[in-house]
């Protein structure tokens, strides 16, 4: 299948690439925009930013085997198609919906009473947000993982060269894309910003598909149908293994966990074996109902039924694989923790879970808090490509370390820089300018009263925010249909944050976070390329799946429980504790793998031969000194006046 010759037109990679390029272009952008958009929409703390990242992750370990269990059940240009205008849609909607709430935030606070409405609008751009990110996933599963395989066919060295092409571009969006983003948000407004991106993705929503479909129609091996063709032999054994799964009543723990395994890893072969089945029978009940058994792992009885029952059985047969596969996330974990922990890497695989449950890094808690503080737009957007940036001499620096030290080591060094970039977070709590002060925060109230010339003024802004959104924030705040007294009010405020922020405000306490964080980049590519290189060498090849899976759901159960930390702590006050939380578990992390390497090597550091060379020098000293005494002995003899005497 696909295009096994080695000279792959190039006008079927340029329209492979030039689409990747659009697609992630957009990726980037929305996912730059969307952390400054939750704090800009809500700047009192970082509570709906982290409402949002927890909803994203909760998403995508509840609905990520059902998105791709839909794909492969569904033919390649549809599933590209509706993933794609789904991704784009669902974009452009909350593009739009951010741009309205930024705009007339006062009139949506005025037309329910207790801002319900308002906070509909919140509901509703995070549920928006989460349809984007499943449309997202669905078209890298799609075009990534299933289209660039039928397209290169079996020549593995076209595979390996278009993938890191793919993979360059998507770096290279990384850097640009949110320079770019950033630089429009600044020099123009937040609103401008969303509407742009918007634009943007409804304009490359047409574009991509018609590169999508340009492929499609150059390479027949995409038009090939995934469900339903299968060879008369793979039927006979498929039917045979039903039989026996059918007559077979109870099996091991390890063929248990095996078979879970087989349903969440590999659930597309199943199921094409079984809509295979089922067609065949052409109405058998028997069959149908042996085949949905055996899928099912139960056994039912073969009497007759009436056609409701076999229906309302085939219903809730349905709903309990839609839930099981929604939860597979969870269930593989229990399932295969003990297959997991029997592997000595399985230390280094918590080491990097670890480093999923901190808040040091460029994802939208720390965009959220660094904007709030006083950096702009267009500054992140440059911050966050100069991070781009030590990521990649990460990946760059690790395979020249690696030949020189060996793997296990490099793990070591990586965890090393990227501990000892980020105490520059550590140091930020302290430094000048942090907002850290956790004792009185619940003291202070939620509008906290200024006093300039002795005139009292009410500050309901956040407490530090970028010069360009002031005079934005202050129009959602007092609009024209405010009182004079309240616009008024409004003018003097503005007065009061840009004098504070000019005269008061240090910018050296996020100034070392943000250099930690970009520092550190380069340690934590390190350690996770060394740690995910350990996995492919030692995980034997038939539990790759299970442990691979283990991996991933710890991975995103760390996630979650950032924001979680976040939620039950949003306020700018208590950061601080956040970020020294998110140090300890990188330390942690850093001592479970130390706990492999020293399992795996016998030692973390050469000190037995530090100790061969101190005795070796010991001695050394001892045979110098020894033979220099006779000499000086001798001299001493010579120049002593009694000796010529004698």
């Amino acid at each position: 299948m696909g295009c096994g010759r080695e000279g792959l037109p190039a006008e079927i990679k340029w329209f492979v690439y030039l689409s990747h390029a659009l697609s992630t272009w957009g990726d980037r952008m929305w996912a730059f925009g969307v952390g400054l958009f939750m704090v800009i929409i809500y700047p009192e703390s970082l509570l709906l930013t982290a409402i949002y990242g927890l909803s994203m992750g909760c998403s995508v370990l509840l609905f990520g085997a059902l998105v791709g269990d839909w794909i492969d059940k569904t033919p390649r240009l549809k599933a590209a198609r509706t993933a794609l205008i789904i991704q784009n849609t669902s974009v452009i909607v909350c593009a739009c919906a951010v741009f309205t709430v930024v705009t007339l935030k006062t009139e949506i606070e005025a037309v329910w009473p207790h801002e319900r409405l308002l906070t509909l609008c919140y509901i509703g751009i995070i549920l928006i947000a989460i349809l984007c990110t499943l449309g997202s996933m669905a078209t890298n599963i799609a075009v990534q993982r299933d289209w660039i395989v039928e397209i290169c066919g079996r020549d593995k060295n076209l595979l390996a060269t278009m993938t890191a092409t793919l993979r360059r571009i998507d770096l290279f969006n990384s850097l640009v894309a949110p320079i770019v983003t950033g630089q429009i948000m600044y020099f123009t407004s937040t609103g401008i910003g969303a509407l742009f991106i918007a634009g943007w993705n409804l304009v490359s929503v047409f574009v991509e598909y018609i590169l999508l479909w340009k492929v499609y129609s150059l390479v027949p091996a995409l038009k090939s149908k995934k469900l339903k063709y299968r060879t008369s032999t793979q039927k006979q054994d498929n039917d045979e293994t039903t039989q026996e799964m059918i007559t077979i009543e109870g099996t091991s723990s390890r063929q248990h966990v095996q078979e879970v395994e087989g349903k969440f890893d590999d659930s597309s072969n199943e199921d094409k074996i079984v809509s295979d089945d089922i067609e065949s029978s052409k109405g058998d009940k028997n069959v149908t109902d042996d085949i949905e058994s055996s899928k099912g792992g139960k056994i039912f009885e073969e009497e007759p039924q009436k056609e409701g029952d076999v229906m309302i059985r085939s219903k809730t047969k349905k709903s309990d694989s839609v839930l099981m596969k929604m939860f597979s996330g969870f269930i593989t974990l229990y399932r295969g923790w003990r297959i997991y922990m029997k592997y000595d890497v399985a230390f280094a695989g918590l080491g990097l879970a670890a480093l999923y449950m901190t808040v040091l890094g460029f994802d939208n808690i720390t965009v959220g808090f660094a904007y709030s503080q006083g950096i702009n737009e267009s500054t992140m957007g440059i911050l966050m490509a100069a991070g781009a940036v030590f990521g990649i001499l990460g990946t760059i620096v690790y395979p020249i370390v690696r030949r020189r030290i060996g793997l296990e080591r490099t793990g070591l060094f990586g965890y090393f820089v990227l501990v000892s970039f980020l105490c520059l977070c550590v140091a930020s709590i302290w430094a000048p300018g942090s907002p850290f002060d956790p004792l009185n925060i619940k003291s202070v109230p939620a509008q906290a009263e200024n006093v300039i010339n002795g005139s009292t003024y009410v500050n309901t802004l956040p407490n530090i925010v970028p010069s360009n959104s002031i005079q934005s924030l202050n129009a959602i705040e007092y609009n024209s249909n405010h009182n004079n007294n309240n616009t008024t009010e409004s003018r003097e405020i503005t007065t009061f944050k840009d004098t504070q922020r000019e005269i008061t405000k240090s910018f050296i306490s996020v100034g070392l976070l943000m250099a930690g964080i970009i520092g550190a980049r380069c340690g934590l590519w390190m350690a996770d390329l060394s740690i995910t290189q350990l996995f492919l060498e030692n995980i034997h090849e038939n539990e790759r799946g299970i442990v691979n899976g283990v991996q991933t759901s710890l991975n995103k159960l760390m996630d979650m429980l950032k924001f979680i930390l976040v939620i039950a702590a949003p306020q700018d006050e208590v950061f601080g504790i956040l970020v020294l939380i998110s140090y300890a578990f990188i330390v942690i992390g850093w001592i479970l793998y130390a706990k492999y390497s020293y399992g795996a090597r016998g030692h973390l550091f050469h000190f037995d031969k530090l100790r061969k060379c101190d005795c070796s020098d010991a001695r050394n000293n001892n045979t110098d000194m020894a033979v220099a005494e006779p000499e000086s002995h001798v001299d001493l003899e010579r120049s002593d006046p009694r000796s010529s005497d004698k």
